[in-house]
């Protein structure tokens, strides 16, 4: 089974167990809900990446994207700040793929993706 299919089946599992908390009356599901979704994107990009035993722009993208929605749904930082962080790292996450992909890393020796997750 897929990594990213598993982490799928976590989050509905942990939506469930959320709700039955919630008619219980242990937990405010929508509260607890509300502050912690984005940990689904940011697992599901780690899942994708590891099921493809190497780090992709593509993943990156979508973790730095959850990292950010977390980070404002907790109230880490200001909005403004948050997304002008977010356009940077992805801005240099596009640049650094760009320069791997062809080859402008000096000794011609470096991967073509951001890196490799070890085997």
């Amino acid at each position: 089974m897929k990594p990213s299919t598993i982490w799928i089946a976590i989050v509905l599992l942990a939506v469930g167990v959320c709700g039955i908390l919630d008619a219980a009356g242990v937990v405010d599901s929508s509260q607890t809900i509300a502050q912690w979704w984005p940990l689904a994107i940011i697992g599901w990009a780690v899942a994708e990446m590891a099921g493809e035993r190497r780090v992709t722009l593509g993943g990156v993208i979508c973790a730095a994207i959850g990292l950010t929605l977390l980070a404002d749904a907790q109230a880490w930082a200001s909005g403004a700040f948050l997304w002008s962080s977010l356009a940077i790292t992805i801005g240099l996450a596009i640049l650094v793929d760009a320069g791997l992909r062809r080859g402008d890393h000096g000794n011609g020796d470096a991967p073509t993706t951001i890196g490799k997750i070890a085997s």
